[in-house]
């Protein structure tokens, strides 16, 4: 059967009765077969968070105008994230634009140096976690600003010893932009697919 209508959607209990697509792609799709039998469900959950949050996500470089973006890998040489110069020149200017983008941030701190006065260039690093030995590795490359999903109060230290800022933008807001980023790029791959992107709080 042709998908023509795709609804995309972080969790099944947000996918209504009456949702009328020919599929459903679902982020976190444990049990989701069995409370949807009558959908033919697509289903992404490491692939997504890798690629279409916080992390190595090149399309929202793209979208935000980052340029010199490098990939920032842990200590075993695993794919964490990637870093940035902004076009912003000072913090203030970046949160107010990824606020823009996903809403207020769940945590913010500005970096040591904008503190002291002075006004370095910024350059972000976009993480999928925040442990102090990834803050550190993202320091080591010239990063003054930590971008992430959630703000692990642990890792602060690191933060603060290291001089480096951080804005947590929240964990389900990342999702939505993934959920809204994949809508258009799937649209763009295949002629007349209509998406449509479900929020939160469907009644079945």
């Amino acid at each position: 059967m042709p998908v023509r209508r795709l609804a995309l959607t972080l969790d099944w209990r947000d996918v209504p009765a009456d949702v009328g697509t020919d599929a459903v792609f679902i982020h976190r799709d444990r049990g989701a077969a069995a409370h949807l039998p009558e959908l033919t469900l697509l289903g992404s959950h490491d692939g997504f968070d890798l690629h279409l949050t916080t992390g190595p996500n090149s399309a929202l470089a793209q979208a935000l105008g980052w340029q010199e973006v490098q990939e920032v890998r842990d200590e075993a040489g695993t794919l964490r994230g990637l870093s940035a110069m902004p076009p912003q020149s000072s913090f203030t200017a970046l949160h107010s634009r990824l606020e823009a983008e996903f809403g207020p941030a769940e945590f913010a701190l500005e970096p040591a140096q904008a503190e002291a006065g002075s006004s370095p260039p910024l350059r972000v690093a976009l993480m999928n976690a925040t442990r102090p030995a990834l803050v550190r590795q993202a320091a080591a490359q010239g990063v003054n600003v930590y971008l992430t999903g959630d703000m692990r109060p642990s890792a602060l230290s690191s933060l603060e010893e290291c001089g480096v800022g951080i804005l947590a933008l929240g964990h389900r807001p990342t999702e939505e932009w993934g959920l809204r980023q994949l809508a258009r790029e799937l649209q763009g791959a295949f002629t007349g697919l209509q998406t449509e992107v479900l929020a939160a709080g469907a009644q079945r």
